[in-house]
């Protein structure tokens, strides 16, 4: 069937004309498809679209969970974690803050610096032992050497030599001596780092450590310094040659007949490590963990009651041994000839020790000791040279006075007891302590000096060694401070305490221009406290017009504050 293009008639299928109109029928023409639609460009970045969509945007669901980290090397099914991978020690060493640790470090390690440049400055031969001076240096690498001594390093000086005369010959001398001056400005330094620390750190973080935290701090600081006095000990030393001659003589003959000679210096750094170590460790965690300290003391009374005795003897301990110090410079100042008064500055807590330990009545030995494989030398010859309080010898009696520094520490002992108002218990504790402390320093205040000589002559070979000691007696220190600090910490406070009875006896008895009567503002009636004695007896009197009103004694174990166990009331 057609359609009439004009009138829209239908007419029959293949009609040239249209049935209605009569007009000629054409087919309508065919079109092409229409071109397929493109989606509308999305308008530049930054630029917001005019276009208003028909549609609400559809609602897009929820992002599924994220995957699970692919799986470990060659699908062992564990997830994948990059720190799980480290070691422990690693992930530890990486993760901590070292800062603390190193600040610390910087100024005990300047004091060792600068104890051996102020030695290495003067042109002396004590550094060496040698007749020639070795240059700046040198000398620096030997004061280095030396000043790690207080750290419980051996000195060592090597010594060889050979020529036509003598075909070989050499010599080690260890010199062990603590000076104790560089030990404690060590120390010194060191607390004063940590403090500043600690505090840095109280400040930034608002929060106590715990023993914990205090431990890591105490580990890390240990391992710094450790480190620090490490490099030292690998540089320290040096090695040179006599100019001129063998045995620094300056006869050309003798020393081509003698041969050169070498002077070789050096530490014993293990050892210093190890007790740098020990010391710094200690002394960090005494000082990061005092509040938890503070506190494991205050919730047991017999670790308070040991705190306490530790406190107050190592403030006794420390004046003790300062007024000793003093001593001993005097005495070193008259005794000994002034070029040497210099280097006996750095031994000043050693001459105290000695002396007081001298003056508490120990035995003082100075030995000699000769050891050799040639028959011609008696074998071991000990030459041993013994004085005390009690059996001076050869000694003049002037080193009678030196009991003063006995007396004196025990008076110390005792005001520091008397002013904590220490109970017997805790009395018995501190002369424990101080007894013990006092008789440690005494033991490392010693000097040991060793010499191992091997010379050929003639195709021959002598081995022989001397040993030098100056000390005192152990058995007989411990019993000379067990004495004393039992006299100090026992006998010395109630002396005290009964003196302050007869003054409040008195004092009641007379009590001046405050009547009996004599009330504060509020009507409450005044009366003084004393506290009469360690064991906690008080007296009550009447006071001046105008007084303070005291507060009244904690109950239970100690008192509300735990910080008041180590302060001095």
């Amino acid at each position: 069937m057609a359609i009439c293009a004009s009138c829209g008639a239908a007419s029959a299928e293949g009609a040239l004309a249209c049935a209605s109109c009569g007009r000629p029928s054409v087919p309508p023409p065919v079109l092409p498809p229409p071109p397929p639609t493109e989606p509308p460009a999305a308008p530049p970045s930054g630029v917001p679209s005019l276009a208003k969509p028909d549609l609400p945007p559809p609602v897009l669901p929820p992002p599924p969970p994220s995957a699970p980290p692919s799986g470990g090397t060659w699908g062992a099914g564990r997830p994948y974690d990059p720190a799980g991978e480290r070691p422990a020690a690693l992930a530890w060493l990486t993760g901590a803050d070292w800062r603390p640790a190193l600040r610390a470090t910087v100024a005990p390690t300047a004091v060792l610096l600068l104890a051996a440049l102020i030695a290495a400055v003067p042109e002396g031969r004590f550094l060496t032992g040698s007749f020639d001076t070795p240059s700046f240096g040198k000398r620096f690498g030997t004061a280095l050497a030396m000043a790690l001594g207080a750290l419980g390093a051996p000195y060592r000086l090597d010594f060889e030599v050979g020529g036509p005369a003598v075909s070989s010959g050499d010599s080690a001398t260890v010199f062990r001596a603590l000076p104790m001056t560089v030990t404690v400005l060590w120390l010194l330094a060191l607390w004063l780092g940590l403090r500043v620390g600690a505090r840095r750190r109280q400040q930034r973080t608002g929060e106590q450590q715990t023993r914990r935290q205090a431990a890591g701090e105490a580990v890390r600081t240990a391992v710094a310094v450790a480190a620090a006095t490490l490099l030292i000990g690998l540089v320290a030393g040096a090695t040179w040659h006599p100019g001129g001659s063998s045995f620094g003589l300056n006869d050309a003959a003798a020393a081509r007949l003698l041969g050169r000679a070498t002077y070789s210096s050096s530490a014993g750094w293990p050892e210093a490590v190890g007790w740098t170590a020990l010391l710094a460790g200690l002394l960090a965690f005494a000082v990061y963990g005092t509040d938890a300290l503070r506190w494991a003391a205050w919730r047991n009374r017999t670790v308070r009651g040991w705190a306490v005795a530790g406190l107050a003897a190592g403030r006794a301990l420390t004046v003790s041994v300062a007024l000793a110090a003093v001593a001993g410079f005097a005495v070193v100042a008259v005794e000994v000839d002034g070029g040497q008064t210099g280097a006996a500055l750095a031994f000043l807590p050693n001459l105290g020790l000695l002396l007081l330990g001298f003056g508490s009545g120990a035995t003082f030995r100075t030995s000699t000791s000769v050891l050799s494989d040639d028959p011609d030398w008696l074998r071991d010859p000990r030459d041993v040279d013994e004085h005390s309080l009690f059996d001076l010898r050869d000694a003049g009696g002037d080193w009678r006075w030196a009991v003063l520094l006995a007396l004196a520490s025990a008076a110390v002992l005792g005001w520091t007891a008397y002013r904590r108002r220490l109970d017997a218990a805790d009395r018995l504790r501190l002369a424990a302590v101080y007894a013990v402390g006092l008789s440690l320093l005494m033991l490392v205040a010693g000097v040991l000096l060793s010499t191992e000589s091997v010379l050929g002559l003639g195709g021959r070979s002598r081995d022989t060694g001397f040993e030098n000691s100056l000390s005192l007696v152990p058995w007989t220190l411990l019993v000379a401070n067990a004495v004393w600090a039992a006299v100090g910490a026992l006998a010395v406070p109630p002396l005290l305490a009964a003196r302050d009875r007869r003054t409040a006896a008195g004092a009641v008895a007379d009590p001046g221009p405050a009547a009996p009567g004599a009330e504060f503002a509020d009507g409450t009636p005044m009366v003084v406290e004393v506290i009469s004695s360690a064991d906690g007896q008080r007296s009550t009197g009447h006071g001046p017009t105008g007084g303070a009103r005291g507060g009244d004694a904690p109950d239970g174990d100690g008192p509300a504050d735990p910080s008041v166990w180590s302060r001095r009331p």
